[in-house]
């Protein structure tokens, strides 16, 4: 496999060997998005996560109280990159939801779409590689959630020092 070590940065993958990266990219999909096209669109239905290959990718989260028609309706969270070893939509593997945020095209995109219905048919039969998956999305998202609680704490700060109390 000529990128490997590419895959290897994919987080999910990196305690993968070679054959077994092989295994997974073998079940994803090869897709285009054009420049400024949207991938996910927030609170839309969601069943597949995405792998860069190339490209960058913007991802926004829509504001829920707007106070003014000129303020903006949505926050940037993140800007991505393909050769940082990116992937997004890792949620959907593991739940039907909507989607959480919106990521754009900020330049043209290549990536790999990974079903959740494929991967979860991948883990049944193959449990060992499936397990070192599973292990790496909930470390995943245990980052994700440790995260959001320490905005969490950071917005209600700031919010008490606001009110003045």
């Amino acid at each position: 496999m000529e990128h490997f070590e590419f895959y290897k940065k994919i987080f999910i993958f990196q305690d993968l060997q070679e054959d077994e990266v092989k295994q997974v990219l073998h079940l994803a999909k090869p897709c285009f998005f054009a420049e400024n096209s949207i991938i996910l669109k927030e609170g839309e239905s969601g069943d597949s996560m995405y792998i860069m290959c190339e490209g960058e990718v913007e991802i926004t989260k829509r504001l829920t109280l707007v106070l003014a028609q000129d303020l903006p309706k949505e926050k940037r969270m993140i800007h991505l990159k393909a050769e940082d070893g990116v992937s997004f939509g890792e949620m959907a593997l593991l739940e039907q939801d909507s989607r959480s945020a919106t990521v754009t095209a900020l330049t043209n995109c290549r990536l790999l779409e990974l079903n959740r219905e494929d991967f979860l048919q991948f883990i049944r039969e193959n449990s060992a590689t499936g397990c070192k998956i599973l292990l790496r999305l909930a470390q995943l998202l245990s980052h994700f959630l440790r995260k959001t609680d320490q905005d969490v704490v950071k917005l209600t700060t700031a919010l008490a020092i606001a009110l003045g109390g």
